[in-house]
């Protein structure tokens, strides 16, 4: 029986989509998808009412993707792409193939057969159903799973999170010409259910830290902390912008992008370890108020201990190691808490106060030598005098040690300076001369 074929354009025979029915075991020709995203058939003899695509092009390979999108269990159909001037002869062949497999049906079958898209699984712990992702428009722009997936950004995204990397886009988008920039990637779900991706591109505004965040005015310190570390380093009440209401967040600025996030406070909870140490509960009290933590002897993976910084981040969603350079802000910006020492003696054997200096830190307080330690503000002259043999102009003249505290003379030392100092001045005038005896 002839077939009634919409005639090939340009000259080249296009393509025809046949679609078994396992269960029925029935081949039928898809003619269309209906407003409500159904698929229409008509039996494969009906030649003029096929759909004729280029299995080459974009609507054919749109067509596949949107077809599995739909239909999410398609264990009970197959696709085939076949000739239309053979359309009736192969849907034939797939029946009986069917019905009587052999293995050269099979392997025909196998040929013409249209594979199912590669989606990538629903993993659990997935915000996004990758799925639902229009990953032929987003290639307009240059990003496809598989870059996401070398660069191990796919199931960060899948997850919720901005990737970590940044990756060049460009090309026409809704009727405009992006030029080529970079930018990380994040998606959302619409109102309407479906995935959208969102581009986030480098902010160039210098006074955004400046500017009110949800009616939150940053102080000059948080400025310096969203700089320097990429954190607040505290708390900030910001102005929901669903409920209106005055919520704590903790706040982050994205290192490469400068775009500032925000992560409700009161919902996070600081787990119990951290790389198989116990968080405390101080540890867990700073983390909780945006603080900086240092923790000691953390397991890796490569089986090494080391110590590191951690901190709240909204940007990460959670807790993030700080970089080397936010290291680095921090230790220049708040110096650790100094070992306090008392009863230390100077070179003349006189008691005096101190701090135990970062080199000499957990030494026990019998083995801290004089060396090790930075002398009280109250104590610096007496160590000085004592210990250096220095002076100024209240303690030159001074023979006695100093006592501890002490930093200039007592009125009776005074008076012995003065005195001595006359008696100098005495001894060093030259005596007058009473001429030559004849």
């Amino acid at each position: 029986m002839a077939n009634r074929m919409t005639p090939p354009a340009e000259g080249q025979e296009k393509d025809v989509l046949l679609v078994l029915d396992k269960q029925q075991g029935k081949v039928s020709a898809v003619k269309g998808i209906d407003k409500e995203g159904n698929l229409q058939t008509v039996p494969p003899t009906h030649g003029g009412e096929f759909m004729q695509v280029d299995k080459n092009s974009d609507v054919f390979s749109n067509f596949i993707s949107n077809f599995y999108r739909k239909y999410q269990d398609t264990s009970g159909l197959e696709l085939f792409s076949v000739k239309a001037s053979e359309a009736e002869r192969d849907a034939k062949a797939i029946e009986e193939n069917h019905r009587n497999p052999t293995p050269e049906g099979d392997k025909r079958a196998e040929m013409l057969r249209v594979p199912k898209p590669d989606f990538h699984e629903f993993k659990q712990g997935y915000r996004f159903d990758p799925a639902k992702i229009d990953w032929e428009n987003l290639k307009k722009v240059g990003i496809t799973a598989e870059t996401l997936k070398n660069t191990k950004d796919f199931d960060r995204v899948m997850r919720g999170y901005k990737s970590r990397n940044t990756y060049t886009v460009s090309g026409t988008v809704g009727g405009f010409y992006l030029k080529p920039t970079d930018v990380k990637l994040s998606f959302y779900q619409a109102k309407d259910g479906t995935v959208v991706p969102k581009l986030h591109g480098v902010q160039q505004d210098e006074k955004l830290l400046q500017r009110p965040f949800h009616e939150h005015g940053f102080t000059k310190q948080e400025q310096g902390n969203l700089q320097g570390t990429g954190n607040l380093g505290g708390i900030a009440e910001i102005k929901d912008p669903k409920s209106g209401e005055q919520i704590p967040v903790f706040v982050s600025r994205d290192r490469y992008t400068h775009e500032l996030e925000y992560m409700r406070a009161d919902k996070w909870k600081c787990p119990d370890t951290i790389c198989n140490v116990q968080v405390s509960p101080e540890q867990k009290a700073a983390f909780e108020a945006g603080q900086a933590v240092k923790m000691e002897n953390l397991q890796f993976r490569d089986g090494t201990k080391r110590s590191a910084y951690l901190q709240v981040s909204a940007v990460e969603r959670g807790l993030e190691f700080l970089p080397r350079a936010a290291v680095q802000f921090l230790q220049q910006g708040q110096q650790p808490a100094e070992q306090q020492v008392a009863g230390l003696k100077d070179g003349k054997g006189v008691e005096f106060n101190g701090h135990v200096q970062p080199g000499a830190q957990g030494k026990s307080h019998d083995k801290v030598q004089p060396k090790d330690v930075t002398p009280a503000a109250e104590n610096r002259t007496q160590v000085a005098v004592n210990s250096g043999g220095k002076t100024n102009e209240a303690t030159k003249q001074g023979k006695e040690p100093l006592k501890q505290g002490q930093d200039k003379p007592t009125p009776k030392q005074k008076e012995k300076q003065e005195k001595a100092q006359d008696k100098s001045l005495k001894a060093d005038k030259p005596k007058k001369s009473r001429g030559m005896k004849m």
